[in-house]
């Protein structure tokens, strides 16, 4: 018995320290609620609900953002999300808008593919000469360029190009 000697002694004081803390608890008035006069401070009678809307807004704006009834909040996701459709809508209505860009260019027969390239870069169809004629490499496509008039209308890929220019 004279091991568990602590061991009772701790469960005893824990005991007591608890009831005189829920006697504590009991005997402390009900929580008080914000007064009229002062934000912050608490006044056992006052309850929340006797409180004029403009008042109770401003106690609770001192801790928290306080919004009208009708004000619509969002989160930044939803704001990114939002901004991402309004661009999408005005680069849509700008697309619509902007007049269709069209390049004619004349192939005569017998041109290498060094000179066609050369017109496509005048006409400012690509930027970019050497990725041309390199591609056209590749598709082993050099002589097979139609002779005669290519319609291209507004901005055109590099693939797009190469179509126009050797299918019919």
């Amino acid at each position: 018995m004279s091991n568990k000697k602590s061991l009772f002694y701790g469960l005893g004081s824990g005991m007591i320290a608890g009831a005189v803390l829920l006697q504590l608890m009991l005997a402390a008035p009900s929580s008080g609620t914000l007064t009229p006069e002062g934000l912050g401070e608490t006044q056992p009678g006052t309850a929340a609900e006797t409180m004029t809307p403009e008042r109770l807004k401003e106690a609770a704006s001192v801790y928290y953002q306080v919004y009208e009834k009708d004000v619509k909040v969002y989160l930044q996701p939803q704001v990114e999300e939002l901004i991402g459709q309004r661009l999408a809508e005005e680069k849509k209505k700008q697309e619509a808008a902007a007049p269709v860009k069209e390049i004619y260019i004349y192939v005569q027969s017998g041109l290498a593919l060094w000179q066609v390239s050369d017109m496509l870069v005048q006409s400012g169809l690509i930027a970019d000469k050497k990725a041309f004629e390199d591609e056209m490499r590749k598709r082993q496509l050099t002589g097979s360029i139609i002779a005669g008039a290519h319609e291209f209308k507004g901005p055109q890929t590099l693939d797009q190009i190469i179509t126009g220019l050797t299918v019919k």
